[in-house]
């Protein structure tokens, strides 16, 4: 489940005016450097700035507080897991509603076991893991295959996502210590242009077009539900 690329847009396209729109909703909600406290990076991230740098947790917690801050205005967030439960329906009809529920502008919260909703590289990729992330979108791309758009705030998911984590936080105290927890730690005590550039850089990549690592195409078989998650 790789993350958007630009090279997969074509300008002109339904996909690039419809992520266009969805990017107008991250920029609206992340807002400006000055109204960034430490608070809202982990409000908006699942990150490594607990006390004494560990990861955050709570990503189901997180993905429903985040649900209605990405929906349209006028359009209530939701669990795709009631859409699928819908009675009187078939999968496919539950998959329609789900796709139509997210372009009319309503996020809705994915949980589930890892094998069911995360890529074969995130490390959530084991019947024993339990995820939670936001869907938000779904796109066409030149071939007319349908890609779920999803923002998952786990900054330790896979390779690329930590990697940029990493290197932002070097960049942020001007460090190239490979013992990152220390700085981790320190995090909070950024001053408010820093985390700003953290947060927009993890979700919004480094263009004035494009997504980070966080924001990622997800292609779903909607032939079939999903597994109840697994929580041990």
């Amino acid at each position: 489940m790789p993350r958007i690329e630009q090279r997969l847009i074509e300008p002109g396209s339904d996909m690039e005016r419809a992520l266009a729109d969805l990017r107008g909703r991250f920029v609206a909600k992340l807002g400006q450097p000055l109204q960034c406290e430490f608070q809202k990076l982990k409000d908006w991230l699942q990150a490594y700035v607990g006390a004494g740098g560990e990861l955050l947790g709570g990503c189901n917690i997180r993905a429903a507080a985040l649900a209605p801050l990405l929906s349209k205005a006028g359009e209530k967030s939701g669990l795709l897991a009631s859409l699928l439960k819908a009675p009187g329906k078939t999968i496919e009809q539950k998959w329609a509603a789900a796709e139509d529920a997210l372009n009319n502008g309503r996020a809705l919260v994915i949980e589930g076991r890892g094998t069911e909703i995360s890529g074969d590289k995130s490390k959530f990729a084991n019947l024993t893991s339990f995820h939670a992330f936001v869907l938000l979108q779904v796109v066409e791309d030149g071939e007319r295959k349908k890609w779920f758009v999803g923002f998952d705030p786990d900054v330790s998911a896979t390779t690329e996502t930590r990697e940029l984590w990493n290197s932002l936080i070097k960049a942020a105290f001007d460090t190239q210590d490979v013992d990152l927890g220390k700085w981790n730690e320190k995090v909070k005590d950024l001053d408010r242009d820093r985390l700003h550039r953290i947060l927009t850089t993890m979700i919004l990549g480094t263009t004035a077009h494009g997504f980070g690592p966080l924001v990622r195409r997800y292609a779903i078989d909607r032939t079939k539900g999903l597994e109840p998650p697994y929580r041990g």
